[in-house]
């Protein structure tokens, strides 16, 4: 008996050990999962309020025109921030009823709801969501270190800073958040970016069914967009409009009505494009596409990637929508137009034997004083979203002779004039490998001694190329070098233009002309500032202005271009530009087999370059049609017509030392009726006329020996300067 009682007794004892290093075990796991629980509470509330006080979307860098329209962005994320007072109130209630209709009741998380979720899944073995408005905020801020992973630690932490959040936040700072940093679908987070992906406008114009179509994308974004797939947008559009109706959101009638709306007349989409195929960055607000694609590639090379995609960079460029708008209708419908002439030629067909569509490019830079390199039009290309080759800047293309005035201006500046004499006949020259080269007129004739202005307006080959023999070809290429066109060029071909230019660097090398030889490099952007306001970037701390040559060189020069503008009693090469109808000068070129055709042109407002021609360098065609002239001359005169509506005609500056005669147009000497420039101290020549025959006295002639040879008759030596010639019969305009 005893024993058992012994037994009994130690077998107490041991269950009671047993007991106590259970709660002792128990204790020490609640008290380290209290202590886990209050550290993380701690945690969290440390951690919340700074970090999403810190909080900044990523937002891209939005790109402005001088006037301060939007014309693109450049981001990865496309988001546009708002405050939730610009974001209208139906669209916050759609959103509200289909994700947390009790948004402003519950404390930031809800257990029913969780509940309703984990039963849900019981039951159908699928998932649905159970998270408030407030923990997908905080799920989405990667700052809060709440991450995606779906284990119970994350969604612990994810309710203890969901509360912590509605502690320290209102309701409406929370709303306005979530939605702008939702995602809804392709490449848009927050609903202003998804109203302008979807709909081309702002969610403050959306109609109630837009908003519900809006707010429907919000559970799998990519499923259930309008573009990927409409039905199953529909269907999620009357899904929200129903449980905005169920709580009061809305009325029966607005419910109605909202049903009857096409959801797919409001959508922006590009009937030619597949959704998939689409640039959705681009549509609605992704304009001048060409500029803006090189603003781009400058900001990416002054800034990392990340603050370009991501930090809110505000830009603002110089490009003028006005000209812009106007560059590219006038530009397109040209081409479209020479297609549209030439659509039954076999020479323009592709190895596909599709129809091969030319090409064509136009910038416009300002003159005028407060604004001069700033480029306020640019078309690079026929379609952006086909070809993002862009011309204008890419494009290494041969001037021909619209190459030519800087060879007249290497001349000036040796102490020619207008008026200098050079005689347009044969010339060859043996190359250094032993080839003689002879180059050649447009037309194959030849003028004989003309002054060197009335050979820059009919375009004469080989004054230019004689001008640059007797100047050197190292003068000629310091003086296209100093205007902005480098060229490794080195045998007399450069004076016909052999080198290679971009439209961009010729035309900036125009400007020098009516900027009294200033050289001003292309301006892009005037300013750029972070999302503080700061300015990072100032358009005037990197201009460097360059005198490229003398101002007294320059106007000289400029005079002549403004002649071959001028018809007269003969047609220049340029002629068609004078129907703009105020002060202008310019050049055309065109490339051997008529490969390119150029314009480069001015006026004291603006300096514009038009380039055609195709990618492929095949020719545009055979004769005077296919010339500077003809294709791109009338391009530049319909852009600057348009260009200068609304504003007075000026006439260019005239530095100091110019002087200026009247003078024979044709022959280049005094007395005439056209006015030409001079450096002071040069002037032109007189006219002297031919002196009359010797008289001879009246004999009887001897009778003619046969055997005798017969004496010339005395011939009165010509003139230094012919006299002027009569005009041809016919004014056919020649070719440059």
């Amino acid at each position: 008996m005893t024993d058992q009682n012994s037994t009994d007794l130690k077998h107490s004892h041991g269950c009671l050990g047993i007991f106590v290093v259970f709660i002792l075990i128990l204790g020490a796991a609640w008290g380290i999962g209290l202590a886990y629980f209050m550290w993380l509470i701690n945690d969290t509330r440390h951690n919340v309020t700074q970090a999403l006080a810190d909080f900044r979307p990523k937002v891209g860098s939005r790109v402005y025109s001088s006037d301060g329209q939007v014309i693109g962005e450049f981001s990865i994320e496309e988001r546009q921030l708002l405050r939730l007072s610009d974001i209208p109130l139906h669209v916050q209630k759609a959103f509200i009823a289909t994700e947390d209709a009790l948004f402003y009741e519950h404390r930031g998380v809800r257990p029913d709801a969780i509940l309703n979720s984990m039963l849900y899944m019981v039951q159908t073995g699928n998932t649905r969501g159970g998270s408030t408005i407030t923990q997908q905020v905080v799920r989405n801020v990667e700052d809060l270190e709440v991450g995606l992973e779906r284990t119970y630690k994350r969604k612990l932490r994810e309710a203890l800073v969901a509360m912590q959040v509605e502690r320290d936040f209102t309701k409406d700072e929370i709303l306005e958040l979530y939605l702008n940093q939702t995602f809804l679908g392709i490449s848009a987070y927050g609903v202003e970016a998804a109203s302008f992906q979807y709909f081309g406008k702002s969610c403050k114009d959306l109609t109630l069914g837009e908003a519900a179509t809006l707010a429907g994308t919000c559970r799998w974004p990519n499923t259930n967009n309008p573009i990927n797939n409409p039905k199953n947008a529909l269907r999620r559009r009357n899904t929200v409009l129903q449980q905005m109706l169920e709580n009061g959101f809305i009325s029966q009638q607005e419910h109605d009505a909202a049903l009857q709306e096409d959801m797919m007349a409001s959508i922006v989409t590009r009937k030619s494009e597949k959704p998939e195929e689409m640039d959705y960055s681009l549509r609605g607000r992704f304009r001048a596409p060409y500029f803006v694609e090189e603003v781009r590639r400058f900001i990416l090379s002054k800034y990392e990637s990340q603050q370009v995609f991501e930090d809110g960079l505000e830009i603002y460029t110089t490009i003028d929508m006005r000209l812009q708008e106007i560059a590219e209708r006038v530009l397109l419908k040209a081409l479209e137009d020479f297609d549209k002439r030439h659509s039954k030629s076999r020479s323009r067909l592709d190895k596909e034997g599709n129809q091969m569509p030319v090409s064509g490019a136009l910038v416009c830079i300002d003159n005028r004083p407060a604004y001069r390199g700033q480029v306020r039009a640019m078309v690079g290309g026929r379609d952006f979203l086909k070809e993002k080759y862009n011309t204008v800047t890419q494009a290494r293309r041969q001037p021909g002779s619209s190459i030519k005035p800087f060879i007249w201006a290497a001349g000036i500046a040796s102490g020619m004039t207008p008026s200098t004499i050079v005689v347009d006949a044969p010339f060859s020259r043996r190359t250094p490998a032993g080839v003689w080269w002879t180059p050649k007129n447009f037309g194959g004739t030849f003028s004989g001694a003309v002054p060197i202005r009335y050979a820059l307006e009919l375009s004469i080959n080989i004054v230019s190329v004689k001008i640059a023999n007797q100047v050197g070809t190292s003068l000629v290429r310091s003086y296209l070098q100093r205007c902005g066109i480098p060229t490794d060029v080195e045998g007399l071909t450069i004076a016909l233009g052999s080198g290679e230019v971009t439209p961009l660097s010729h035309c900036v090398a125009y400007t020098v002309f009516p900027n009294e030889g200033m050289r001003y490099d292309a301006a892009l952007i005037t300013d750029i500032r972070d999302a503080d306001g700061i300015q990072r970037y100032n358009y005037h701390d990197y201009s460097r202005p360059e005198q490229a040559m003398d101002p007294k060189v320059a106007y000289v020069t400029l005079s002549m271009l403004q002649g071959v503008c001028k018809p007269g009693s003969y047609h220049p090469t340029g002629w068609r530009a004078h129907e703009l109808g105020r002060p202008v000068g310019g050049k055309t070129g065109t490339t051997n087999e008529s490969r390119d055709a150029w314009f480069c042109g001015f006026s004291a407002d603006y300096t514009c370059a038009v380039w055609v021609g195709y990618r492929d360098n095949r020719t545009l065609g055979s004769g005077g049609d296919y010339t500077g002239g003809r294709l791109a001359c009338p391009i530049w005169v319909d852009f600057m017509r348009e260009a200068h509506e609304g504003m007075p005609a000026k006439d260019f500056e005239v530095p100091p030392g110019i002087e200026f005669f009247n003078i024979n147009r044709r022959t280049g000497t005094r007395g005439g009726d056209y006015r030409e420039a001079y450096i002071a101290g040069t002037a032109p020549p007189a006219y002297k006329p031919p002196p009359p025959p010797t008289p001879v006295p009246e004999q009887t002639p001897a009778a003619p020996d046969p055997s005798a040879t017969p004496t010339p008759a005395p011939v009165a030596p010509a003139p230094l300067v012919p006299a002027p010639a009569a005009p041809p019969a016919a004014t056919t305009p020649p070719s440059g």
